[in-house]
This record gives structure tokens, C-alpha cells and sequence, in this order.
């Protein structure tokens, strides 16, 4: 399948996104080009495109309602820089994780499944298996399978203190880093513990653990990296020139935040994990995490401004802004924090790209809405640009304007590559049913389509 727009329609109006520049927050940005559907997602807000820059070229990737794989990839040679064509992913087996681990210069992907004795109905839960299924993206599009892996770590390994009622429970498997033949895999799993007492049978929280799984020879051969003993979730690793990075949110109790650790490219060993912020949205956090050079930068969701209910028996108020800080391979510390997100009551889910000391961040989000806001409300897409290595940033813009007419734009997926910025992003509406006194929350599947714009001089 090919989909593409034609160039007459690529640029439209003349408005310059200056830093500093006196703005309103909801200004529509005139200069992204006509969006155009590449495909829909699988409900509703759900099953958008995880877009990548692979082999120099934009890729979006969709895990699909069967578990099977989409990929879009834009056209190298075509005469419209807006051309996609769809093609076929074979060989991925239903229940690995998405996304996947990815190299950019190689075109090769990780995909990973984790389980325990328990998930495969055995006997109690005492080893962590984990399969890993390597495959390749050719320069014309192809993808092939290259290796299968696995392997299992045992609670002993995992636990060291475990004793015969600790039993393996909810493995995590991040997105990791492909370097070469160095393979980096984060995880995180918990123990529970289990007690008998006569025909009832009582669980409770046990140990975690959580590190990297490390490969030296292309996941031929793994070796466990501990980096922490607290329960973790959605972990993460990046590299930098000279680091590698470990990220993981973390919460509750110590509250909700997000913290790393690192270790030196050539290093044995990880850092003691500390606390990148203190502020980490509570639900629905979500960050993401970019190395380029000898930076990492960061960006999140960050609940310390959200306004409180007086009813304690009500949710929490999700109203969180977008911060973003770095840290240099040669820095002692974060830079200081920054909120992008300011006039923007709602956001949410920050997609980031980096290229050199250029730097564009969007999100979903309104300025104004009432207290039981969700991102399934109207929303529009916002983003913002830095052209300094993220010092000074720009007022957030509209890239979407539909929230007004009751349309939710959101999940947007934003990528740099000279010089252009593309975005992906789902957008509809939502048409809610009542089925025998009950609301059909299930939504048909929504457009996703796909917008471009030069990075602003």
C-alpha cells in the first residue's frame, strides 16, 4: 500500500516559531503540511504507531489487534517527500513485547517476550524465561528474521534471599539499546510471597529486583546487571558517547518519581540509582528518554502542579505538565528543570527528537477544560522546539485544531531527520453507546495520519 500527498500542498501560510516570541498557547501553526491517513489505529486512542528513525529513513511500527506487526516506511527515491508504503513484517510470534529495540544504523530489532513458570502453567513460579527474536530491516524495506534467543534466571539468581514460598511474579521487559554486538535489555521483576494456611492461600509483595539483562556477542550469550532492589516499571536504557543510561519510574512507596543510573561505556559496574525528579505524574505517567552525543535528554509528565479535589473520594486530578532537562556525559548533575507545557492545563504522553542542538517535544493536550479532563476528551496536538540543546525553548503550538469541534487528537510520535520534523498522531471522536443501561466504552478505530514541517529557522 502507498499512501502520499502532493507537493503543492506541502507548506501552507508563513508563521515563524521564534523562542520568546509573543504567542498565544492555542495559536495554530499554519506550516505543517496537509495531514494525510496512513492507517487507523486499533480502537479508539489505542494502538497508535511507534515512529523510528531507521537506516536513515522514517519508520512507524503498529503492534496490531492479532498481535501481528505493522510497518510503514516513507520512500527514499520518491519525487513527494510524503510518500509512505506499507510492508510486510513475518516471523514475529504472537506475545513479544512492543515496541521493539532498535539500532538506527543497522536497521536491526529486538523483540522480546518475558515469562514466568506461573504464565506457562506450571507449578509454582520459580524461574524467569525470557525469548528474544532478532530481525533485520533491509535498505529496500525487507524484513528478515536473523536469530532466536533465550534463556532462564532462576529466583536464587533474582533473590538471593529467597526461600521456597517467594514466587516470581510480574516481569517487566523494557525498550533497551543494540550497539554492535553489545545488547543491553532492561527488566524488572517482582517476588511474591505465598503462605498456606489451611484451604486459604494468602500472597503479599515481596522482593524486586531490576537491571539489565547484557549481551556481549549478540544475545548469543547474557549475563544479569542488578542495578536496584525496588519494584520498578516500564524501564528503559539509552547511550550516550561515553554512558550508558538506565531509567525507570518508580512509586508508591516513596511517591511517584523517575530515576536513573548510569555506567561508563567501558565500565563494569552501574551507578546507586538516584531520583531524576520527585514529581513524576501519578496514573499516567509516561516519559522518554533521548541520547545524542554526549547528552541524554529527558522529558515527562510531572504532577507538581495539578490542582486537588476537595473530595477525597473522587480520582486525582491528572492536569500534568511537560518538563524536560539533560545531562551532559562531563555533568555532575541535571540541568535544571523547564516546563514546556506552560498555558496548557491538560497534557499528555510526550513524544521527543533529537538532532545535533535541535530538539522538538509534542504532547496532547487543551489550555482549558473542567476537572474530569481525560485524554479521551477533546484534545489537540501542542509542540514546542529548542535550537540550543534544550536552554531555551519556544511557546507550545497547535499543530491540530479539532478540539474546539469536539475531536481527541493524541499519542503523537514526533522524529527529527534533517531537518524536517514529522508526526504521527491518532484523531477522532468519541461516540459512546448505551447498551441495556451500560456505556460501550469500545470505540471503532480511529485515523492515524501524518503531518511535516521544516524545523523553525
Amino acid at each position: 500500500m502507498k499512501l502520499s500527498i502532493s507537493g503543492s500542498s506541502l507548506l501552507v501560510g508563513t508563521i515563524v516559531l521564534l523562542a520568546g516570541c509573543n504567542k498565544k498557547t492555542d495559536q495554530f501553526d499554519h506550516d505543517w503540511t496537509l495531514p494525510i491517513k496512513i492507517t487507523d489505529s486499533v480502537d479508539s486512542l489505542a494502538g497508535g504507531v511507534r515512529l523510528y528513525r531507521c537506516l536513515h529513513t522514517p519508520v512507524a511500527l503498529q503492534s496490531l489487534k492479532d498481535e501481528s506487526l505493522g510497518c510503514f516506511i516513507m520512500e527514499r527515491n520518491a519525487g513527494n517527500s510524503n510518500s509512505w508504503m506499507e510492508v510486510p513484517v513475518p516471523g514475529v510470534p504472537h506475545g513479544y513485547s512492543f515496541p521493539p529495540t532498535l539500532e538506527q544504523a543497522s536497521g536491526r530489532m529486538l523483540f522480546t517476550q518475558g515469562l514466568t513458570d506461573m504464565q506457562k502453567n506450571y507449578t509454582g513460579s520459580d524461574h524467569f524465561m525470557v525469548n528474544a527474536l532478532f530481525v533485520r530491516m533491509t535498505e529496500s524495506g525487507e524484513v528478515q528474521v536473523e536469530a532466536k534467543r533465550k534463556w532462564t534466571e532462576d529466583k536464587k539468581t533474582l533473590f538471593r534471599d529467597a526461600d521456597q514460598n517467594v514466587q516470581l511474579n510480574y516481569p517487566c521487559i523494557g525498550v533497551g539499546v543494540i550497539n554492535d554486538s553489545d545488547v543491553y535489555l532492561p527488566y524488572s521483576i517482582m517476588g511474591q510471597t505465598v503462605t498456606h494456611r489451611g484451604k486459604s492461600i494468602l500472597t503479599e509483595d515481596g522482593s524486586s529486583d531490576t537491571g539489565v539483562f547484557h549481551s556481549t556477542d549478540s544475545g548469543v550469550t547474557w549475563q544479569m546487571e542488578q542495578i536496584a532492589d525496588f519494584q520498578a516499571y516500564d524501564p528503559s536504557v539509552c547511550k550516550t558517547k561515553n554512558f550508558y543510561y538506565f531509567f525507570t519510574p518508580r512509586g508508591v512507596t516513596l511517591g511517584y518519581e523517575l530515576w536513573f543510573s548510569r555506567k561508563p561505556t567501558g565500565g563494569a559496574s552501574w551507578d546507586t540509582p538516584k531520583s531524576v525528579t520527585k514529581t513524576f505524574a501519578k496514573e499516567l505517567g509516561n516519559y522518554t528518554a533521548v541520547a545524542d552525543g554526549d547528552t541524554v535528554h529527558m522529558c515527562w509528565m510531572d504532577h507538581r502542579h495539578n490542582k486537588w479535589r476537595f473530595d477525597l473520594s473522587g480520582p486525582a486530578i491528572e492536569n500534568d505538565d511537560i518538563y524536560y532537562s539533560h545531562r551532559k556525559d562531563s555533568d555532575s548533575r541535571w540541568s535544571k528543570d523547564i516546563v514546556l507545557s506552560k498555558g496548557v492545563l491538560y497534557c499528555y504522553a510526550p513524544s521527543m527528537s533529537v538532532e545535533g542542538d535541535k530538539i522538538v517535544v509534542a504532547w496532547a493536550g487543551i489550555p482549558n477544560a473542567g476537572k474530569y479532563h481525560t485524554d479521551y476528551d477533546p484534545n489537540d496536538i501542542f509542540y514546542v522546539t529548542s535550537k540550543d540543546g534544550g536552554n531555551t525553548w519556544a511557546k507550545p503550538l497547535k499543530v491540530t485544531d479539532g478540539a474546539k469541534d469536539g475531536m481527541t487528537a493524541g499519542h503523537p510520535q514526533v522524529m527529527l531527520l534533517n531537518g524536517v520534523i514529522h508526526l504521527f498522531y491518532i484523531q477522532g471522536k468519541m461516540n459512546l453507546q448505551q447498551v441495556g443501561g451500560l456505556t460501550k466504552l469500545n470505540q471503532p478505530p480511529w485515523p492515524i495520519y501524518y503531518t511535516q514541517r521544516p524545523f523553525p529557522d
